[in-house]
């Protein structure tokens, strides 16, 4: 026998809350599968809490408000079914199925409907399963980190210990990641001739031929600084975190891939067969007779050979081992990334571990075109970088145009703006901010205006908004990932 689901309800005060008391009031029957949590408007349901309620183990979410038009907050039900239907897409995309994700209007008096509302949505996720949060988001890591745990346990001791005297040794590592970064710290132009000059370079495969034999060979902790880009993608790139973890004093995420999985973890969005299938096998291009994958053996010249294999999923740098500071970016800028090195270095001031090392505002704050913004923007219609032109000098939202800069943490100038192009978010999300794809769907989908039908047939018009709003922090995000077909 199926266990019951669980189902977290966010229920609106004046209306839904009501009800259900209404239905207990007069002994109306329905299944004990729900968890209430009393909101002051449907509104108050950002889409962040909806998925922290599936990663703390709900099958099912249920936000409960007032029919349209008898919001005691103007229009806050009806904001809040526009941020629910593009988080529902999102989920979809994810095979997540939209039944998991419920909204219904329910007024004061409709006891007998919440009922109904209640019985109706267990029978659905009763027949659905567990949505098991936790084997979707957590296989991958257990993948990387039944290695970490292995060799981490002389951490701290080796960081602890005295450093050996010599100029400060810096490596710099490249993992899942189209390079970018490697050119960034080229790009540094007199600062990297600076900086060459100031610390022995230990490790850079871009540019040294070191082998890893020689950093394994290397004591704990004998690196000061390691700068480790892209994410962990391939068994391989996850021994090599975990080598560089403990060989190094300081380790930091380098870039959006580091950080937040970058455009590499949009690779989440389907299953691992699918990707190698396509890749090694599908493509015209490729010559494969025998059909090998990754991590599958081969001979070749006498000698066997294996490609490093596909974890689950992709991971940002801190899933895999502990990281100290993270300098964020697609790739990171000039400025942010120098003054990084010059604090790194000093090694005086340091913020808590764990910081971000970049400036801690949005970016629209800083945006050129803050003076064009409407004081209340409203959108009735939305626009798409293929067939529109910007206007240089007005608030890519004003235009309709999805731009990241309320949600994305600034550094990056001269960015992407200044060239007359939307913040697609790379330098990812401010202190505190738990999911910045989340953060921006919700912002993003506060701005649309008119009645249900049209916030919905907004909502509804915009593709691909697990893309679209995660498109650098899907591997870090609270989205659940993608499980493989058949998957139980």
């Amino acid at each position: 026998m199926k266990p019951p689901p669980r189902i977290v309800a966010f229920l609106c005060e004046w209306c839904a809350y009501a009800a259900a008391d209404k239905a207990g009031a007069s002994h109306q029957a329905y299944p004990q599968t729900l968890l209430t949590v009393r909101v002051p408007c449907t509104g108050r349901v950002e889409p962040a809490m909806v998925l922290q309620a599936f990663r703390e183990g709900a099958d099912g979410v249920l936000v409960g408000g007032c029919h349209p038009g008898d919001c005691h907050h103007v229009d806050g039900n009806v904001r809040a079914a526009a941020r629910l239907t593009l988080l529902s897409r999102a989920l979809d995309q994810l095979q997540i199925p939209r039944a998991r994700l419920r909204v219904e209007w329910v007024g004061a008096a409709e006891g007998t409907r919440f009922a109904e509302v209640a019985t109706q949505m267990t029978a659905e996720l009763t027949a659905l399963g567990p949505l098991d949060y936790q084997r979707r988001a957590l296989d991958s890591v257990e993948d990387a980190l039944h290695v970490t745990t292995a060799r981490l346990h002389q951490l701290e001791e080796a960081r602890g210990a005295p450093r050996a005297p010599g100029k400060p040794r810096v490596a710099f590592y490249w993992n899942a990641s189209c390079g970018g970064c490697e050119e960034a710290v080229v790009d540094l132009g007199d600062g990297f001739a600076a900086l060459a000059a100031a610390v022995e370079i230990v490790l850079w495969p871009v540019a040294l031929d070191t082998k890893k034999a020689e950093v394994e060979a290397m004591p704990d902790g004998h690196i000061d600084v390691a700068f480790v880009n892209g994410a962990i993608r391939l068994d391989d790139q996850d021994h090599w975190a975990v080598l560089l973890r403990r060989k190094s004093r300081t380790l930091v995420a380098f870039g959006a891939c580091a950080h937040l999985g970058g455009v590499v973890g949009l690779g989440n969005l389907s299953e691992p067969g699918t990707l190698l299938t396509t890749a090694y096998r599908d493509q015209p291009s490729i010559s494969n007779p025998g059909q090998v994958l990754p991590g599958q053996p081969v001979q070749a010249g006498g000698h066997e050979l294996t490609l490093p294999a596909l974890l689950s999923r992709a991971l940002p740098l801190a899933a895999a081992v502990p990281v100290d500071f993270t300098i964020p970016g697609c790739p990171p800028s000039p400025p942010v990334l120098q003054a990084a090195i010059d604090l790194l270095l000093s090694g005086a001031g340091l913020p808590p571990p764990g910081a971000v090392l970049a400036p801690n505002a949005s970016l629209c704050d800083s945006c050129p075109r803050t003076g064009s913004r409407p004081e209340r923007l409203q959108l009735t219609a939305l626009a798409r970088l293929a067939t529109t032109q910007p206007d240089e000098a007005t608030c890519f939202l004003a235009q309709g145009l999805i731009c990241h800069g309320p949600a994305t943490r600034q550094g990056c100038q001269p960015g992407c703006v200044e060239v007359n192009m939307p913040c697609r978010g790379c330098f990812g999300p401010l202190d505190g901010v738990v999911d910045g794809g989340a953060a921006m769907l919700s912002a993003f989908a506060s701005l649309f205006a008119g009645d249900l039908a049209t916030q919905q047939a907004l909502a509804t018009s915009l593709p691909d908004p697990a893309g679209t709003f995660w498109r650098y922090g899907l591997a870090a995000a609270l989205l659940p990932r993608r499980l493989p077909e058949g998957a139980p």
